[in-house]
């Protein structure tokens, strides 16, 4: 096995970081620079509304096929209330809300997680990079 399927087989931090790269196009990029610290919030990395960046403003932020939805993903395979993310303190929380399809955090589904900088949410078709300025 040559060192390059080792470590996508291993999921290694430094082919994660650079599969992570690969994906976040320029212009996603110079966005990021342009939102003033003491920020957080989600960019579409992969969907229909690739290139959105949404700021986190409110201490609970909704995610799902619900037009009352922060985040309103017009997506099948998403729940009308799919998922949350919670301003507690300093600390950011994913919470999945009982859907179908489940919230998926760095590929790995889950039911509730603290949220990092540089983080993959993906919900249905939709692929979000969480960052935290």
């Amino acid at each position: 096995m040559n060192e390059e399927n080792k470590n996508s087989s291993t999921g290694s931090i430094k082919h994660q970081e650079i599969e992570l790269i690969r994906e976040i196009s320029p212009e996603i990029i110079q966005a990021l620079k342009k939102i003033p610290g003491g920020n957080a919030g989600l960019i579409v990395l992969k969907g229909p509304i690739q290139g959105e960046k949404f700021i986190i403003k409110k201490s609970v932020f909704s995610i799902g096929r619900s037009p009352e939805s922060d985040i309103l993903l017009d997506d099948i395979t998403v729940s009308r209330q799919h998922a949350t993310i919670e301003k507690t303190g300093q600390d950011y929380i994913l919470r999945d809300m009982g859907s179908l399809n489940g919230t998926y955090l760095n590929s790995e589904i889950i039911n509730e997680s603290l949220l990092s900088h540089s983080d993959k949410i993906q919900i249905g078709k939709y692929i979000f990079i969480f960052f935290c300025i």
